[in-house]
């Protein structure tokens, strides 16, 4: 069957035409408006609220939907809270004294706070990131901070890395190496528990994606499509290739690196040689990182496309339209072999990952946020306070 006949086939028996709602495992009502998605962990879902009067942070048992706790950081929450073993981290603000605190993730106490007053760096431009025992986090001053959450003294910072005004992106940590790309046209490399410079690197412009670290080789592209593998342990660059600017984090599998490019094209490299192994061109590009579901790479793109890319081959194995826009990475729910992802600003649609074909539509009125995946559902909230598990 040619592409273009298969693409036929499928607007005509896609999304377009009506499509069964999800079961709702149960829905639960926090009456305050929700925009960021729900976190999970230990059974537990962690929740913010921007609302910046009342409640903001709340956990919800997973199973019931039953509201466990509700904590009032007393300033807006725009980040999703991160999850750590007993622990929920989450940065907030009251004027322009800005906060990181540390909540108990069974009760709801607070734990401990760190406080950033000068200069006034907002705590809040990504969520922070939990590796071992040390949790690392951003400014909007665009510096990176470390904490050791666990440790004796846990609201000290242990380090900071300053940006001097250039934007970082979110920091990934294997080997006692935190690395990052930054707007300085720089990758860089820090000892975790100290926040040395062990290396930078550059592939000549902006990088913007997060890094991929797999088998001790760091692969990134840039915003001059340029895509490099490098040494994790020394910096020492490995290999180039050039595509189309590159805007999200590569996704591995079997030594082969998956990237979506400006170019409109999905590209398989090998990691350790930085060789084509496939490209596969698009009707649009991506918002978003290529998703492994076993055999198959998906890709959501702006022209409405989810596409099932054979991994080994990058031949198309079939194409859903979604009938909008994607506004989520996609997820693989192996719990029922499924793709989930939103589209537009009011549908989660969750999608065969053998076929494509749509498996359920939930539709609301209200904004709804990325979907999150629990064992067996996924959890969704809404702007108008509603948290609800779909299966």
């Amino acid at each position: 069957m040619s592409r273009l006949i298969l693409t036929l086939f499928l607007i005509t028996c896609g999304i377009a035409h009506a499509a069964p709602p999800p079961k709702i495992a149960w829905s639960t009502s926090l009456h305050v408006p929700i925009y960021n998605s729900p976190q999970t962990s230990n059974g537990r879902i962690s929740l913010t609220s921007t609302q910046a009067d009342g409640p903001n942070l709340f956990a919800l048992d997973a199973v019931s939907g039953k509201i466990l706790w509700r904590y009032d950081a007393n300033g807006a929450i725009v980040i999703p809270p991160t999850i750590g073993g007993d622990q929920v981290f989450v940065a907030s603000d009251i004027g322009s004294t800005h906060f990181l605190r540390a909540i108990d993730a069974k009760t709801g106490a607070p734990i401990w706070q760190y406080i950033r007053k000068n200069p006034p760096e907002c705590m809040c431009s990504q969520a922070s990131i939990l590796s071992g025992n040390l949790l690392f986090a951003q400014s909007d001053g665009h510096s990176l901070y470390a904490f050791a959450p666990n440790g004796a003294a846990p609201s000290r910072r242990l380090w900071q890395f300053p940006g001097n005004g250039a934007a970082l992106t979110t920091p990934v940590v294997a080997d006692n190496r935190v690395v990052f790309g930054s707007g300085d046209h720089n990758l860089y490399a820090l000892d975790a528990k100290t926040g040395a410079v062990k290396w930078t690197a550059t592939n000549g412009y902006i990088f913007t994606a997060t890094p991929l670290l797999d088998d001790g080789i760091v692969v990134i592209g840039d915003q001059g499509g340029n895509i490099g593998g490098f040494d994790l342990a020394s910096g020492k660059s490995l290999w180039s290739f050039i595509a189309g600017a590159i805007n999200t984090a590569a996704t591995s599998r079997a030594g082969c690196a998956y990237l979506t490019s400006a170019d409109r094209s999905v590209y398989a490299l090998n990691i350790k040689s930085g060789q084509r192994r496939w490209q596969y061109g698009m009707h649009g590009y991506s918002d978003y990182s290529p998703v492994v579901a076993g055999a198959l790479i998906i890709v959501a793109n702006r022209a409405g496309e989810l596409l099932g890319l054979d991994a080994q081959t990058g031949t198309l194995i079939w194409q859903t339209e979604l009938g909008g826009t994607p506004f989520s990475q996609p997820i693989f729910w192996p719990h029922t072999n499924a793709i989930v992802l939103k589209i537009d600003d009011h549908q989660i649609g969750a999608f065969d990952a053998a076929s494509g074909k749509i498996r359920w539509l939930y539709t609301t009125k209200p904004i709804v946020t990325s979907p999150v995946m629990n064992d067996n559902s996924i959890t969704v909230a809404t702007s108008a306070g509603d948290v609800v598990a779909l299966q």
